[in-house]
C-alpha cells in the first residue's frame, strides 16, 4: 500500500515539473534519429561553449529539484582535429570528459536540448574554459552541496558546468552548489547568454534480450528501481521547494560579459 501510493504521489509531481520544459523551449519537437545520423546532426550546429541538457528518467533528480531536466554537460573541440568533448559530472564517474558519439549513445533515451551561446568564444575564452573544465577531471561527483550551498568534496553537474563559466565571466552565480539544470537552464535563456537550438533523442537497435520483455514489463521495472533508490534517499532527507533552490533563478544566475544584458 506505501509502495503505490509512494508510486502516486511521485507520479503526480512528474506531472507537474514535466511542463518546465516548454516553458523554456515552447512547443517540443524531438527529433529521434539513430547515433550516427544524431551525431551528424549535433555536429553541424555545435559552438565551443554549447551546453547539453538532459530530460532523463531519474526520479530522484527530478524531486530534488524539481524539475524534469536531470543533468547538463558541455562541449568543446578537441584542439587541432574535427573532433567535439563533452565534460560533465555525472553519478558512478564523477568529472569525466567523453568522444561527443560516445556520449549521446550513452545518454539514450533521454530527450537532450542542445543551446549555444549567444556570442561566439573568441580564441582566449576557449582557452581559460577548457582550462577550467580539465582542472576539474577525476573530481568526485557529490550533490548534497546543492541543499546547503556549501562547497564540498565533490561537484555536481551543473555545479561544475556553472564554475566553468564562471570562469570565462560569462555568468554570475551568488551560489554556484545550488544551481540546478533546471535554474541553469532557465537562468541562461532569460539572460539570453545562450539560445536554445533543438531537441534531440538518440535511437538505440533492440537487441534480442528486450525483445523477450514486453514494454510494459520494462518501464514497471525501471520505474520500481528508480522509485526504491528514490524513496531511501528522499526518506532521509526531503527538501521542500522553497530550500531545493531549483527554481530560484534569477536571484542565483545572473548574465555577464554580454553589452546586451542588464
Amino acid at each position: 500500500m506505501m509502495v503505490h501510493r509512494l508510486l502516486l504521489i511521485i507520479a503526480t509531481i512528474f506531472f507537474l515539473v514535466s511542463g518546465a520544459s516548454q516553458a523554456v523551449h515552447g512547443a517540443e519537437t524531438v527529433i529521434a534519429q539513430p547515433r550516427q545520423q544524431a551525431l551528424e546532426t549535433v555536429m553541424e550546429s555545435l559552438r565551443p561553449g554549447s551546453l547539453i541538457f538532459h530530460r532523463g528518467k531519474c526520479l530522484t533528480v527530478r524531486l530534488y529539484t524539481w524539475s524534469p531536466f536531470t543533468h547538463v554537460a558541455i562541449v568543446m573541440p578537441k584542439p587541432g582535429t574535427s573532433e567535439w568533448i563533452v565534460y560533465d559530472s555525472a553519478r558512478r564517474h564523477g568529472v569525466r570528459k567523453s568522444e561527443l558519439g560516445d556520449y549521446l549513445l550513452e545518454s539514450s533515451p533521454d530527450a537532450l536540448f542542445l543551446l549555444h551561446p549567444r556570442h561566439q568564444l573568441d580564441a582566449s575564452q576557449q582557452e581559460k574554459l577548457r582550462k577550467a573544465l580539465e582542472e576539474q577531471l577525476g573530481r568526485p561527483y557529490s550533490v548534497k552541496q546543492h541543499l546547503t550551498g556549501t562547497r564540498a568534496r565533490g561537484v555536481h553537474c551543473s555545479e561544475y558546468v556553472t564554475d566553468a563559466l564562471i570562469a570565462i565571466d560569462f555568468l554570475h552565480a551568488h551560489k554556484p552548489p545550488r544551481v540546478s539544470p533546471a535554474s541553469l537552464l532557465e537562468g541562461i535563456v532569460q539572460e539570453r547568454v545562450y539560445q536554445p537550438d533543438l531537441t534531440l533523442k538518440v535511437n538505440l537497435p533492440v537487441s534480442p534480450a528486450s525483445k523477450t520483455e514486453t514494454w510494459c514489463r520494462q518501464i514497471w521495472d525501471k520505474t520500481k528501481t528508480c522509485t526504491g533508490r528514490c524513496y531511501r534517499k528522499m526518506k532521509r532527507l526531503v527538501p521542500s521547494r522553497s530550500q531545493a533552490g531549483g527554481t530560484a533563478l534569477n536571484s542565483n544566475i545572473v548574465g555577464a560579459g554580454h553589452p546586451s544584458l542588464p
